[in-house]
């Protein structure tokens, strides 16, 4: 997304000065030759595969129809990208868009690339049947012995989420049999892990035993801690039966590899481990550990699907634009400007939403900011896009609808970002707290605060400074959505050694089971997040009372 913002003043120069040369098919291969380079720079920093899949797809959009192996290719590339960086949806998109170029480059390696992404991308999404329908379809083309080992074991290793154990010792046990000259060692070891995976799910425990340490020896010379964390997984998983301690340590050993690999799965799947091993106090801080990273990968995902759209979206603009250029020249200039007022509010509404990739991740534990994204963007800019794509732009009726829609999504765009922007800790906290109280002052509701000058916020950490404003926030937005509440008070008073909020409304209330329903559950986890405690007095029609403490 940081390379869209920085080069699109250079996208609009590229447009001009393309429109005011000649075309031919020389020029076209030369940039082709320059987006390609770029797109495999980019690709292979690993770091920046959304600007190496924004340059693939400018290749792909300079690339004729006919030059069918080169279109698989990029679209093989594209797919990647979407499914490494999560957009499993996406990524099967790209990837199907590549079946009508299939009947003219039958045997290319390509066309293999294609159905590896398919299957993984299947497999993420637990669709395990067209997982394996299309990892066959790699097995049948020509592809290499590690591609063909790896395929197997991606089999494999869907018989061992369905349990059909014996249908994954089958697929495996051959491949260990193979020349070890015909693996790399760490493709081995994940082959020998899973096999000794099977074997223990199955039953045959020594054997398991056997190739699972096998494997943790291999890995473990390579100091490749990606691989190592499944080691230790499976093996805290061997151990949990009879060996209760060391069943936590590999799982403590395999949440250390994760964290220093900084891989959101593998944290996760460790930490789901330490939940079932642990004792309810510690499995409770591990939850909450889990909960953090899952909605942080949320957000993730969703910005990533938006970004991809994003660029195919400039793209196609792009593209259509310039086709208009070469059929109508005495209009060039009229339409540069057009294309220019809706590519500046496309940058603005860009610039908006990286103000909140910006933000620091403990901010982004709420799965709201995701489903808001989705709820109330997603379906504007789907059916702007779709509004291009099939009307007229020459229209002036139709350009004006298309930048009343873009004003439309720029300002929910803007809207969002404010209401979840950064919150300043320290000596300026207790300044912005009382504003954010009494922003929710309104002729509908009376917002009263007694004793929050009394705190001495400086001394609070910033986390928990924090804490309590989303807190206070999740409240004070509750009681504007449900409560119908005319009067609000909120008290604070500093104890001896907490500091106590006692919140108060006087709206409809609700059964104390209803908490989950009312979106509290939030606040309830945040303030155990900080060793507080939360008390609810409620019922229906008598309004709500909120009790809560916490640790200086």
């Amino acid at each position: 997304m940081k390379f869209i913002m920085k080069h699109f003043p250079f996208l609009f120069l590229l447009v001009f000065l393309i429109s005011c040369r000649d075309k031919g098919n020389t020029n076209q291969e030369d940039k082709y030759q320059v987006f390609i380079n770029k797109a495999i720079f980019y690709r292979d920093s690993i770091i920046n595969l959304d600007s190496a899949y924004f340059y693939f797809n400018k290749s792909k959009s300079i690339t004729n129809d006919s030059q069918s192996d080169r279109k698989v290719y990029l679209l093989a590339e594209m797919a990647k990208i979407q499914k490494t960086k999560g957009d499993y949806i996406g990524s099967e998109a790209t990837a199907t868009e590549a079946f009508q170029y299939f009947n003219r480059v039958k045997d290319s390696a390509y066309i293999f690339s294609v159905y590896s992404s398919l299957g993984t991308s299947y497999q993420s999404l637990f669709d395990y049947e067209n997982a394996i329908k299309h990892y066959d379809l790699c097995l049948n083309g020509k592809i290499s012995k590690s591609e063909r080992n790896t395929i197997l074991n991606n089999k494999a290793v869907i018989y061992l989420i369905k349990e059909d154990y014996n249908k994954a010792v089958e697929i495996l046990e051959p491949l260990i049999d193979l020349r070890r000259s015909d693996y790399e060692e760490i493709d081995y070891a994940r082959i020998v892990d899973n096999l000794g995976y099977a074997y223990f799910k199955n039953n045959e425990k020594e054997k398991g035993y056997q190739l699972l340490n096998e494997a943790l020896r291999i890995r473990d010379s390579l100091k490749n801690d990606t691989q190592l964390i499944s080691s230790f997984v499976h093996l805290s998983e061997f151990y949990e039966d009879d060996n209760l301690v060391l069943a936590k340590e590999f799982a403590e050993k395999a949440l250390k590899s994760a964290k220093k690999t900084d891989s959101p799965d593998d944290k996760m799947e460790s930490l789901k481990r330490l939940i079932d091993l642990s004792q309810p106090r510690e499995s409770k801080e591990y939850f909450n550990e889990y909960i953090k990273i899952n909605d942080s990968m949320n957000i993730i995902k969703q910005m990533s699907k938006n970004q991809f759209a994003k660029i195919r979206y400039d793209n196609n603009l792009e593209i259509e634009k310039n086709e208009k250029l070469k059929l109508e020249k005495n209009l060039i200039s009229f339409i540069f400007l057009g294309f220019g007022i809706i590519s500046l509010l496309i940058f603005f509404l860009i610039r908006s939403k990286n103000k909140r990739d910006k933000l620091k991740i403990a901010y982004t534990t709420e799965t709201r900011i995701s489903k808001r994204l989705h709820d109330e963007l997603a379906n504007d800019v789907f059916n702007t896009m779709t509004f291009i794509e099939t009307q007229d732009l020459q229209n002036e009726t139709n350009r004006e609808n298309v930048l009343q829609g873009l004003d439309a999504i720029y300002g929910k765009a803007r809207s969002i970002s404010k209401q979840t922007g950064e919150i300043r800790t320290g000596k300026e906290f207790g300044a912005q707290l009382n504003q954010l109280l009494m922003s929710y002052n309104s002729k509908q509701v009376s917002v009263i605060v007694k004793g929050s000058s009394a705190v001495d916020w400086e001394k609070i950490k910033a986390n928990k400074q924090i804490e309590i404003h989303r807190i206070l926030s999740e409240l004070l937005v509750n009681m504007k959505k449900h409560s119908q509440a005319k009067l609000v008070l909120v008290s604070f008073e500093t104890l001896e050694k907490t500091i106590s909020i006692q919140y108060k409304d006087n709206g409809v209330g609700f059964e104390k089971e209803q908490i989950t329903k009312n979106g509290l559950q939030n606040v309830e986890n945040r303030i155990l997040g900080i060793h507080g405690s939360i008390t609810f007095e409620s019922e229906t029609n008598k309004g709500l009372k909120i009790n809560i403490e916490f640790p200086k």
